[in-house]
């Protein structure tokens, strides 16, 4: 599966031509905001504010950005790309393929459905096998 994000007359336009062009099903999903676009901007700079007045260490294990799909390298790396985060596109397949390629083999999906497994699947079928969901 794919997910998009922004406005929600483009959403509409967005489901038909899917549709139209074959897709399985076109969903909207019952979400908040239009996260990870730049119609976020507003929390990332509200976000800028507060990470400028906290401490953050460095990771002691892997951390993947999902603005890189790499790990953070350190503290002020974190506090850079965490605001980045919220008006950016997710990079979900670059994750999944970084964390196989440094040897990850079980993965966990928190709450209830499937999509994530669902996309890992598509991204590397190794990989969803490994895959567990944790009804929260």
């Amino acid at each position: 599966g794919r997910v998009v994000s922004g406005h929600r007359d483009a959403l509409d336009v967005a489901q038909r031509v899917a549709v139209s062009k074959g897709a399985l099903k076109a969903v909207a999903v019952a979400v908040s905001g239009a996260f990870h676009t730049p119609l976020m901007a507003p929390a990332r700079d509200a976000l800028t504010a507060v990470l400028e007045s906290v401490q953050i260490r460095d990771p002691r294990i892997p951390v993947y950005s999902n603005v890189t799909g790499e790990p953070f390298k350190d503290a002020a790396d974190i506090k850079a790309k965490l605001p980045r985060q919220l008006v950016e596109p997710v990079l979900w397949e670059n994750c999944v393929r970084a964390l196989v390629k440094s040897g990850k083999n079980q993965f966990y999906e928190l709450g209830p459905g499937a999509q994530i497994k669902a996309m890992v699947k598509r991204i590397d079928p190794g990989a969803w096998g490994g895959f567990k969901n944790m009804a929260a």
